[in-house]
């Protein structure tokens, strides 16, 4: 079956599944009926991972708990459906192991192949490999270099427009204040400058998106230290609770999920007269008032950078989205 590709880019252990958990899970409280896993491994895996940290963060009988540093090990594929009145949307999001996004590895070349198939890159960022010790461990957990690698490569001879959101998780920490939201959003942007200098170069004019939406996938708890091993690698993370007795309450993880799907509709409009690939696709999947449906009830809940407090920031391509 045909469908719309996003591809999500971290290292191992980044915790892309738990976003795209998160964000599925999130999206269906605050929308419910708008999207559901396709298939039983879609369910199954990004159940477990969403259930693992919720049940983590509720643990009343300690102020902290460790969170493992697990990558994947193969490609996955989680398949949804977005639903409208008499008609649906299948989407695909794939999940890479982290080495495979190393320019050298052997299947470097079909992580480029999907990213430049995919209407939305989401970088995962593993914000305290960002934040702590002045980033002494970017390169470890954020794999900056790597990713705009691929990145790069992927938008190579491509003409269609694109949206890549960075989405910073497990940032509690670093949302507290104006001060150090203001350091998140610096940090961001001077981590992949290389990228976001994309949209000065004349071949990505009017056609690329960016946007930074940081999540705090837990809620309740904020990230308190490394636990380092002997060989001075990160073996865990560890978080802690300011109350122990509080409880999981994800924020804003079902933005991304808004966002991507608001700039894919907004896309077909917009090129509905051209006879671009979007047409092409959706043509088939949506009439004229499932796209419209779908697309406000959609935009209803997005949250712009004009929410100061969510440390949201549109570094361009705002009418691609189809915001204000």
């Amino acid at each position: 079956m045909n469908d719309m590709k996003f591809a999500v880019l971290g290292p191992s252990g980044a915790g892309k599944t738990t976003l795209l958990a998160c964000m599925a899970e999130e999206f269906e409280q605050v929308s419910p009926g708008t999207i559901f896993p396709a298939n039983p491994f879609t369910f199954g895996t990004l159940t477990k991972a969403y259930k693992s940290l919720m049940r983590d963060a509720n643990n009343s009988n300690t102020r902290q708990f460790e969170r493992s540093i697990e990558g994947t090990s193969m490609l996955r594929e989680f398949l949804f459906h977005v639903v409208g009145h008499g008609a649906y949307l299948p989407v695909r999001f794939y999940d890479f192991p982290g080495g495979w996004i190393i320019p050298g590895d052997s299947n470097n070349r079909t992580v480029i192949d999907i990213v430049k198939a995919s209407a939305v890159i989401i970088v995962a960022i593993n914000t305290p490999y960002l934040m702590e010790f002045d980033g002494k461990y970017i390169d470890d957990g954020c794999a900056v270099d790597e990713i705009e690698w691929v990145i790069k490569r992927s938008l190579e001879g491509d003409a269609n427009e694109r949206l890549i959101l960075f989405v910073p998780i497990k940032c509690e920490k670093y949302l507290e204040t104006p001060e150090l939201r203001d350091h998140l959003n610096k940090s961001v942007k001077r981590a992949f400058n290389n990228t976001l200098m994309l949209t000065s170069n004349p071949l990505y004019t009017n056609r690329l998106a960016m946007a930074l939406l940081p999540v705090q996938t837990v809620g309740n708890a904020k990230f308190a230290r490394f636990k380092i091993a002997s060989d001075g690698r990160v073996e865990r993370e560890v978080y802690r609770k300011p109350d122990p007795h509080s409880h999981f309450s994800p924020q804003n993880v079902d933005q991304p999920m808004r966002y991507l799907m608001s700039f894919l509709l907004e896309q077909f409009k917009r090129n509905k007269a051209k006879g671009s690939w979007y047409d092409k696709f959706l043509s088939f999947i949506f009439n004229e008032g499932d796209l419209h449906e779908v697309a406000e009830y959609i935009r209803s809940g997005i949250k712009s950078d004009n929410d100061l407090a969510a440390g949201f920031e549109i570094f361009c391509g705002r009418e691609l989205i189809g915001l204000p």
